[in-house]
C-alpha cells in the first residue's frame, strides 16, 4: 500500500513552505495585458515532481493559468529538433542580456536576437517550428506542450485576444526581426503563433512535470515518453540558467542555482538535473516580472536542502536501494532454538532491514523514504545500513531527518549501520535535530548485529517464557537428538566441562581440530579475524548448541576463531575416544542440522540476490 502523501516529508515541507510565503503579499498582478488582470492575487501553489514520477503539491495546484514566457523554454527545444543547433544559433544567440523580456536586444550587424528567453529572441523562435501551414505548426507546437504535461492543452482563447490586440511592441519587434531576415514567413503569422504559444493554459502541476522531464534527460517520469530529445536537453538548460529569469537571472544563479523559466502569468517552472522540477504559482509579481512568492519559494528550497546545481558532488546513483527484507525472512547470524525461529518467523516481519549503496540525493533519497513510509505502520524496528554509501548530500540528510522525527513520538526504533565514516551526514542530522544521543540510532555498527538485537528486543516483548534461553544439558544438545541414556553416559566420559569468561578466546584459526564442543550456557561466537580491524562474525551459538564438529568428519585445522561471547559453559568432547557407533549418531544429527540452516541460507540468498 502506498503511503499516504500528506505524511510524507516533502509534502510536509510544502505545505510549511505554502503557509510561510502565503501571507507574502509583495507585487502586483500584470496589467499590461488587460486580461491577466484578472487572476485572484491570493492564488498560490507549489508542486514538485521527482525524476522517479513521484507528485507533491500544495495550494491552488489545480488552477490553470497561461503559461506566458516559460513556454519560451519548450519551444526553444522544439526549434532545436526542427532546425539543429547550427541552424537556430544563426537566428538567435545564447547570450545574456540583462535587460527586461521585451526589450528589443538585436545584434547590431546582425539583427539576431541575444537569446531565446526574451520576446525577440522568443519570436524568433516560433518562426523556426517546422510546418507547412500555420495550423500546422501550432498543431506540433501544442503536442508538444502535451507530451511534456502528459495530458492535451488548450489555448486560453481571451488572453490570446488580448495578448495580440495590445501587443504593439512585439508586433514591432517581429518586423525587425523580418527586416533582418531572421523571421523568413510574414512576420504577423509567427507573431500570432507565438500570442498562442504564450497563452496555453497550464498549473503548477504542469509546470513541474515540464521541469520533471527536462530533468530527467527529455523523458517524461510519469508516461515513459519522450518529451525533448535527450541531445538538445543541455542546451535548453543552459540558456534557462543564464537567461531565464531576464535581468534577474545572475542574481537566481548565484542565489539558487537551478535553470529556471517565470512567466508573467505568475508561474516558475524550476529544474534541478537529474532529481526533480518544481513549479511554482502566485500572480503577483516584482518589478522584473517575476513572481514574489515564486522567487522566495525557490530561494528557501535551494537553501535549506543545499540544492544549488554548481555544489562539487559526483552523478547520482541510479538506485541507492540495494536490497530490503524483514526479520521474518531473514535472520541474523546468531543461530536460535526452535521456538525463537518460530517466533520470529511470525513475528518477525515488523523488523525491517535497508541496506542503501551509491550516492544519496534529493530524488533518490525521497524515493528510498516513500518507500519506508509504505510500510510504516507494520514498522516496529528499522535499520539502514549506509555502509555502501559513498556520499550523502545536504538534502538526503534533511529528508532523513524529517524521517526520524516521526519516531520521536511513537514505540518505534531506528538503527543506523556503516555510519562511523559518514562524518558530514552525522553533523547535519545532528544540526537538524537528531545527535543519536539517548536513541538507539548509532547503538551498534554492524547490521547484523543490528538485526540480532531487534530480534532480542521483539522476543522480549513477546513475554513467552519458552523463548528465555536457559541452560541445556547433554540431553538436550542438538547432537543428541534420539540418544539413549547409556549412550548419553558414554558421551559423557569422552567429555570435559569447561567455564569461559566473557571474551575469553576458546581456539584460534589453525588450531589442531581433534575436538568439539556443545555449550550448555551462554553464548559463542565463531569469528574471522577476531580482535583485529577485520573482525567479522561468522555465526554466534547458543545453550544447545554445537561448535567446531565439522572435525568428526575430517581432521583439519580450525577455520575460524572461537570466543565466548557471554559467561559460557562448554562440553568439550574428544572425537578420538567416540565409540564409532556413537560417532555415527552424532554426524547424523550433525547432518540434519546443516541441511536446515543449509536450506534457511538458501532462502535468505534468494531474497539478497
Amino acid at each position: 500500500m502506498a503511503p499516504n502523501p500528506q505524511s510524507l516529508p516533502i509534502q510536509a515541507y510544502l505545505e510549511e513552505l505554502h503557509r510561510k510565503f502565503g501571507e507574502l503579499n509583495e507585487g502586483e498582478v500584470a496589467s499590461y495585458i488587460p486580461e491577466l488582470t484578472r487572476a485572484d492575487p491570493n492564488w498560490f501553489a507549489i508542486a514538485l515532481v521527482t525524476v522517479d514520477g513521484s507528485v507533491y503539491q500544495v495550494g491552488d495546484s489545480h488552477q490553470d493559468f497561461t503559461i506566458q514566457s516559460i513556454s519560451k523554454a519548450i519551444t526553444y527545444g522544439l526549434a532545436l529538433e526542427d532546425q539543429g543547433v547550427d541552424a537556430v544559433l544563426r537566428k538567435v544567440g545564447v547570450e545574456p542580456s540583462g535587460e527586461a523580456f521585451n526589450s528589443i536586444s538585436l545584434e547590431k550587424d546582425t539583427g539576431r536576437p541575444l537569446n531565446p528567453m526574451i520576446n525577440a529572441g522568443a519570436i524568433a523562435t516560433t518562426g523556426l517550428i517546422s510546418g507547412d501551414s500555420s495550423q500546422q505548426k501550432l498543431d506540433r507546437m501544442l503536442q508538444r506542450f502535451a507530451t511534456f504535461v502528459g495530458h492535451p492543452v488548450t489555448i486560453d482563447e481571451e488572453v490570446y485576444r488580448s495578448e495580440r490586440d495590445t501587443g504593439h511592441r512585439n508586433r514591432a519587434i517581429s518586423h525587425l526581426l523580418r527586416n533582418a531576415n531572421i523571421i523568413e514567413d510574414a512576420p504577423e503569422e509567427t507573431l500570432d503563433l507565438y500570442f498562442k504559444q504564450c497563452s496555453i493554459r497550464v498549473t503548477a502541476r504542469d509546470l513541474a512535470l515540464m521541469g520533471a522531464c527536462l530533468a530527467n534527460n527529455g523523458v517524461n517520469p510519469i508516461t515513459s515518453e519522450v518529451a525533448q530529445k535527450s541531445q538538445y536537453v543541455d542546451k535548453v538548460l543552459s540558456v534557462m540558467s543564464t537567461c531565464g529569469m531576464y535581468d534577474y537571472s545572475g542574481s537566481w544563479v548565484y542565489s539558487v542555482g537551478m535553470p529556471s523559466k517565470s512567466g508573467v502569468g505568475g508561474g516558475i517552472m524550476a529544474v534541478l538535473p537529474g532529481q526533480f522540477g518544481l513549479g511554482v504559482f502566485s500572480p503577483r509579481l516584482d518589478k522584473r516580472g517575476n513572481s514574489a512568492r515564486g522567487i522566495r519559494v525557490c530561494e528557501q528550497i535551494s537553501g535549506d536542502f543545499g540544492l544549488h546545481l554548481l555544489k562539487v558532488m559526483r552523478a547520482t546513483s541510479s538506485s541507492v536501494l540495494r536490497v530490503r527484507y524483514n526479520g521474518a525472512d531473514i535472520r541474523s547470524r546468531r543461530l536460535r532454538h526452535k521456538t525463537q525461529r518460530e517466533a520470529l518467523a511470525a513475528k518477525g516481519n515488523c523488523i525491517r532491514v535497508y541496506e542503501l549503496q551509491g550516492e544519496l540525493r534529493f530524488a533518490s533519497t525521497d524515493s528510498l523514504v516513500r518507500s519506508m513510509l509504505t510500510d510504516w505502520d507494520a514498522t516496529k524496528f528499522l535499520v539502514v545500513d549506509f555502509g555502501r554509501v559513498v556520499d550523502i548530500d545536504r538534502a538526503s540528510a534533511h529528508l532523513i531527518a524529517d524521517l526520524l522525527h516521526r519516531t520521536q513520538a511513537s514505540d518505534k526504533h531506528v538503527l543506523f549501520t556503516g555510519t562511523k565514516d559518514k562524518f558530514g551526514f552525522r553533523r547535519w542530522l545532528k544540526e537538524f535535530g537528531h545527535s543519536g544521543a539517548n536513541t538507539d540510532l548509532y547503538r551498534l555498527s554492524e547490521t547484523d548485529r543490528a538485526l540480532e538485537w531487534c530480534e532480542d528486543q521483539l522476543l522480549d516483548e513477546i513475554k513467552n517464557p519458552e523463548l528465555v534461553a536457559s541452560e541445556m544439558s547433554l540431553s538436550q544438545q542438538f547432537l543428541c537428538t534420539g540418544f539413549t541414556d547409556d549412550e548419553l553416559g558414554e558421551l559423557q566420559k569422552c567429555a570435559q566441562r569447561h567455564n569461559y569468561p566473557a571474551n575469553e578466546i576458546i581456539f584460534r584459526t589453525g588450531d589442531f581440530s581433534g575436538t568439539f564442543y556443545m555449550i550448555t550456557s551462554g553464548q559463542v561466537d565463531l569469528l574471522a579475524a577476531a580482535g583485529s580491524p577485520q573482525e567479522q562474525r561468522i555465526v554466534t551459538m547458543c545453550a544447545g548448541m554445537s561448535f567446531g564438529d565439522f572435525a568428526m568428519v575430517g581432521i583439519e585445522p580450525r577455520s575460524a576463531d572461537a570466543r565466548a561471547a557471554t559467561d559460557t559453559i562448554c562440553y568439550e568432547v574428544k572425537i578420538s575416544a567416540l565409540p564409532p557407533g556413537l560417532k555415527s549418531k552424532l554426524v547424523a544429527n550433525l547432518a540434519r542440522e546443516l541441511a536446515r540452516r543449509m536450506s534457511t541460507d538458501a532462502r535468505a540468498l534468494q531474497i539478497l540476490g
